[in-house]
């Protein structure tokens, strides 16, 4: 982990959610090791996987964590001077304590140290969801690293991390075209290039995304309405007749496969 970096973050992050409203400027440790989170997401989406902090994010409870980034939040703090306001309730463990800080002139010097990325993900995340607790969890509890790994496990941040590894390679996994001379000949093969090989893929991505829209749109046939007639009359009148005794509780357990967290109904939404 770049310790100098991830201070870097947690100073911009205080300093960004100073100019918000007063409701929203006091952020605590949760939300603080979210909006690192959502930093270092943006950051990894431009550099094949690798986040800003290199801290090392794994699946706990509701959301990304890593205690690495928990243990500077207070020293950070300290050194900026923010204001640290104690709490009572919360149903948080690690998340007793409220940090605000606001320096304008010491924003615009950290906005040309953090990548632009990196800003620009943490000020829209912070004019979105401030200091709400649980509209911060659930959108970061949906992002892609979340949704592939399961409980306790290490977050992957790389979109397609075989497909790196596979362009670093070389040509000698690389798929090949034919190519022909002025006589129509063969003359040999050569790699498709990353550019192509992108453009094909966003191709057929977009031809999947159709489909699946062409599907939901597609209308099912309409419900024929109900016939009012005797039998209709003497069913509704045989249902308000029965016995209304109450209904027994009972207790249990509902117990899931751990398959579930791989499953593709996480990831994909349009999977029943």
């Amino acid at each position: 982990m770049d310790v100098a970096k991830l201070d870097l973050m947690l100073r911009y992050i205080l300093a960004v959610a100073g100019e918000e409203e007063c409701g929203n400027r006091e952020l605590g440790p949760l939300q603080l090791i979210k909006y690192v989170y959502i930093g270092d997401l943006a950051y990894a989406e431009l550099h094949q996987g690798r986040t800003f902090t290199e801290a090392p994010w794994r699946f706990y409870h509701f959301g990304p964590w890593t205690e690495e980034v928990y243990r500077r939040i207070e020293p950070v703090a300290e050194q900026l001077g923010a204001n640290r306001r104690p709490i009572v309730s919360s149903r948080f463990e690690n998340d007793r304590v409220r940090y605000s800080f606001a320096d304008e002139h010491l924003l615009e010097r950290l906005d040309d140290q953090i990548p632009t990325e990196v800003a620009r993900a943490i000020r829209h995340a912070i004019r979105r969801f401030g200091s709400d607790t649980s509209e911060l969890l659930h959108y970061v509890y949906t992002t892609p690293p979340m949704l592939r790994a399961a409980p306790g496990e290490p977050l992957e941040f790389a979109n397609e991390p075989d497909r790196a590894e596979e362009e670093e390679s070389g040509a000698a996994t690389a798929e090949h075209e034919t190519t022909q001379g002025r006589d129509g000949a063969t003359v040999g093969t050569a790699p498709k290039s990353k550019t192509r090989q992108k453009r094909e893929l966003e191709a057929l991505r977009e031809r999947v995304r159709m489909r699946l829209q062409q599907a939901k749109q597609q209308k099912r046939p309409a419900t024929p309405p109900p016939r009012y007639d005797e039998i209709f009359f003497e069913g509704v009148n045989w249902l308000n007749n029965l016995d209304r005794g109450e209904i027994k509780t009972s207790r249990g357990e509902a117990v899931f496969s751990s398959d579930i967290w791989k499953s593709r109904g996480r990831r994909d939404p349009g999977v029943p």
